[in-house]
């Protein structure tokens, strides 16, 4: 029987960070016999196809007993099943945890991790100790993995076509979505002032995302507190992945601040969502014909934000039909569809 393991952080349909995970564990299952999942949290996998196994580590506060249990479950795994490979997404330390078992195994151990880097250094530690016992890292381009290494490969990202429909651009009404984890981090303030700041800001910004933390959670009280008098800046709240479609039908500009190496899946799936996308990072420039690019990417903050958003109204509806199919085009590239094929490719 073909079989793939996949250790995760979480599974769970309702999850606003990870909730697309399941799409991904559900992509894979189509190609094997049967897909086991590890996973931090379980939450709701209702989606999940028949043949996708979910176990769960108990996410306690003691590190200690959620390593043990991990183990335990990874061992009984692997004692009664023979795996093609294991992915492990976003979760270094799971892949060090299976490191042995796996490799007496003999079954390929694939990190994905696409991201800056950790800031804490018991996480920086962790991940660069991944980097020598994984077989292979998959990453979704050449800045989003914060360490150097020659198992690196370059694979893109996972975008789902099936649900993130291509709908047809409509361009009369000009609004505008930031979709985000609020934190400052994230540069929401300055989404939102270079927006208003621009010839559209009596248009509406939605902002979609909640807080992780009290300081993201102070940071939303008071951006809530210095926009209230717009009734055109919206704070819908958080929204799970699963629902995220219907919110996206109403809005034609995605605003997105993340910097080289954070290569935001928020902007594909708007763009695949026929909405286009403001942004910062060199790493979009593929999404967009040449001649396009300096409509749509910014630097100097809110000002030059305001600039490029101003900047559209020399463009037409032909131009922004292009454009959308342009990008569209290359992140089917990147569909979920060939996620299984281009893991298999680098083993």
């Amino acid at each position: 029987m073909k079989k793939v393991l996949v250790l995760n952080i979480s599974t769970d349909s309702k999850d606003t960070s990870l909730g697309f995970a399941i799409s991904w564990v559900n992509a894979l299952s189509i190609n094997y016999d049967n897909v086991d999942v590890i996973t931090l949290n379980k939450g709701d996998i209702s989606t999940l196809n028949e043949n996708v196994n979910v176990y769960e580590i108990k996410n306690t506060r003691f590190k200690l007993f959620r390593v043990f249990k991990a183990i335990t479950i990874l061992k009984d795994q692997l004692k009664s099943n023979s795996y093609n490979y294991c992915l492990s997404h976003m979760s270094p330390l799971l892949s060090i945890l299976a490191f042995y078992l796996l490799k007496k195994q003999g079954t390929p151990n694939v990190l994905w991790y696409a991201h800056p880097g950790p800031n804490e250094l018991s996480k920086k530690i962790t991940l660069y100790l991944s980097k020598y016992l994984v077989d292979k890292i998959i990453t979704s381009t050449e800045n989003s993995f914060p360490i150097k290494s020659k198992k690196i490969n370059v694979i893109g990202q996972a975008i789902n076509f099936n649900y993130f429909v291509e709908k047809k651009p409509d361009f009369k009404n000009f609004n505008f979505l930031i979709l985000s984890r609020i934190s400052k981090s994230k540069k929401i303030e300055e989404s939102i002032d270079g927006f208003l700041k621009s010839i559209y800001s009596k248009n509406i910004i939605y902002i979609i995302g909640g807080p992780a933390t009290r300081t993201d959670q102070k940071y939303l009280s008071q951006l809530k507190q210095k926009y209230k008098s717009f009734n055109n800046v919206v704070f819908k709240g958080v929204v799970p992945h699963n629902n995220l479609k219907e919110y996206l039908e109403n809005v034609n500009f995605h605003i997105n601040q993340t910097s080289e190496g954070n290569y935001d899946k928020s902007v594909l799936e708007t763009t695949v969502s026929g909405i286009l996308n403001f942004y910062r990072n060199s790493d979009y420039d593929k999404l967009f014909p040449q001649e396009y690019v300096n409509f749509f990417k910014f630097n100097n903050g809110p000002v030059g934000l305001a600039e490029v958003i101003s900047s559209i109204e020399k463009l037409n509806e032909k131009d922004f039909s292009k454009i959308i199919k342009y990008s569209q085009d290359e992140i089917k590239k990147e569909s979920l569809d060939t996620l299984d094929e281009r893991i298999k490719s680098i083993l």
